[in-house]
């Protein structure tokens, strides 16, 4: 062992620190004592493997109190740790998920939200308070996500998902198919100019559990319309059944997506970290 101060190889073994028996170490030559550094993840001093484990839980839907409760760290910290490991986990969805050939994209928006619900939002409140919309995209076939954007349900969102999409595919051409939200239409003109094959899947919903005792249940679907919007879309692949999938997956792996709870996120900045850490666990 290498001393830490004189940097002599002449360290030997000094017996046992604290309750966790940390291994000490004594020079020969300078008589300085030390422990071996310890690995940690960033700034953190949690032990790898309860970090990896907190975060594990996340992923598997536990919310982050139950996670403090089940695991001894402090709410602060679980949230931390999140962060980090999402700031790396956007780094690798960055390098890695690019030039994805995709045949058949399948788009859709899932609803959360921040702090309150729309209709309990005052004047006052954050613009980030309310309701958010996580705009995802999926490969039909491979099942890859190459691009998520959380914001609000808003033509300049719509935009801003679709240029990532477009940063994360290669130059061929794709058949993109979107549920009914009007921003799509115009938007997939205007970041892709044509050279894609796109189509929207528009439902028609009933009223039928919107009233009385069963206004939990879903909602009757009572039509789907197929619309060819640009190029010639293959009939048989205008379906977003893939991405309505997902958005089961996400809402069963996140406790705050989850309905019907008190777990929802209190910053935008969580959700946003939640979210990317979720999708680079998904993908790889």
């Amino acid at each position: 062992m290498t001393c830490t101060r004189c940097e002599h190889g002449t360290a030997r073994r000094f017996g046992y620190f604290g309750k966790r028996r940390i291994q000490r170490w004594r020079c020969t030559s300078c008589k300085a004592t030390f422990c071996e550094a310890a690995p940690k993840l960033g700034t953190h001093y949690t032990d790898p493997e309860t970090a990896a484990k907190a975060l594990t839980l996340m992923l598997e839907g536990m919310s982050v109190r139950a996670i403090s409760r089940v695991t001894g760290l402090h709410k602060g910290t679980i949230l931390n740790l999140m962060t980090t490991a999402a700031t790396n986990a956007r780094r690798v969805l960055d390098a890695r998920v690019r030039g994805v050939r995709a045949r058949y994209v399948q788009s859709d928006e899932i609803w959360c939200y921040v702090g309150k619900k729309a209709r309990h939002i005052r004047k006052s409140d954050p613009a980030e308070i309310g309701d958010q919309w996580v705009f995802v995209a999926m490969d039909a076939e491979t099942k890859l996500v190459p691009s998520f954007v959380i914001g609000k349900r808003t033509r300049e969102t719509t935009v801003a998902f679709l240029r990532d999409l477009q940063g994360r595919l290669t130059d061929e051409r794709f058949q993109l198919t979107t549920d009914g939200f009007h921003f799509y239409e115009r938007g997939v003109e205007d970041v892709f100019g044509g050279t894609v094959d796109f189509a929207q899947l528009v439902k028609l919903f009933g009223d039928y559990g919107q009233h009385g005792d069963e206004r939990y249940s879903p909602p009757r679907i009572t039509e789907v319309i197929s619309k060819v919007r640009d190029g010639r879309p293959d009939p048989a692949h205008i379906s977003t059944s893939h991405i309505e999938r997902q958005n089961l997956t996400m809402r069963m792996q996140m406790r705050r997506f989850t309905r019907l709870t008190n777990a929802f996120s209190k910053k935008l900045d969580n959700l946003k970290a939640a979210v990317t850490l979720y999708f680079a666990w998904y993908n790889f």
